[in-house]
């Protein structure tokens, strides 16, 4: 948090289990920390022995104060916080924080969701959100990368994102023999559906991921003619 110390809070691992070999998933009990989870796509800050990193939420603010998180194998901290984050045992974060994802003004619009890596944890905070209140929003539409297709996440949600009527497009950049659908980047693939197929104004996009992949998705959208105003960023 900018300008201050950050406050961090032990709060209890509720459950966790791996999403995808290199994905680990776990959810807290934010408990008081709870009323500062305003909107999808806000963060946290954890603290483990070596040091402090930054997560987005993997989950839409909740009734019973609970938090999703993604966490990334592989990384000293991240695997520190996963190693400690047995059911039962505790961690420490701070509040969430953040924008978020400014969604109220997509209402009546169409919604475009770009996805790469880790950086579908936002981005499912967000289909929750839509999902919970379908009816404001249009068509929309997720793209979600990853390298093959065992490195998808929440596979076992997205048949219910696709009943919510949200097209789930999944993205696996590396060959993958086996992989039945299309393949190719994020943004390759969002250009090749999206050109001619769209309606730019009255669309709100969506995107979490490196910064090589969103400022290529920010290029094919504005090739469709998306206005960059109407492109969010959940920070």
């Amino acid at each position: 948090m900018p300008g201050s110390a950050t406050k961090y809070e032990a709060v209890p691992v509720l459950s966790a289990w791996d999403e995808t070999p290199s994905l680990r998933a776990l959810r807290v009990g934010l408990g008081p920390l709870s009323s500062s989870h305003a909107a999808p796509g806000q963060v946290v800050k954890l603290r483990a022995p070596s040091g402090e990193a930054y997560f987005a939420l993997a989950s839409a603010p909740s009734p019973d104060g609970s938090a999703d998180l993604l966490v990334k194998r592989g990384g000293r901290i991240a695997d520190e916080i996963i190693l400690a984050a047995a059911p039962g045992a505790r961690i420490e974060t701070s509040a969430p924080f953040g924008k978020g994802f400014p969604i109220a003004q997509a209402e009546g619009r169409d919604l475009l969701l770009f996805a790469a890596g880790s950086g579908i944890a936002p981005v499912r905070a967000l289909l929750q959100h839509v999902v919970s209140h379908r009816n404001r929003f249009r068509r929309a539409t997720l793209f979600y990368g990853q390298r093959r297709g065992a490195d998808f996440a929440y596979r076992a949600e997205h048949l219910d994102w696709e009943r919510h009527g949200i097209r789930v497009v999944l993205c696996p950049s590396d060959a993958d023999e086996a992989w039945p659908g299309v393949r190719g980047r994020v943004q390759e693939v969002a250009r090749a559906l999206l050109l001619g197929g769209s309606d730019p104004a009255g669309t709100e996009a969506y995107v979490c991921g490196m910064t090589a992949m969103v400022n290529d998705v920010k290029g094919t959208l504005a090739e469709a003619g998306v206005s960059p105003d109407r492109v969010h960023l959940n920070f």
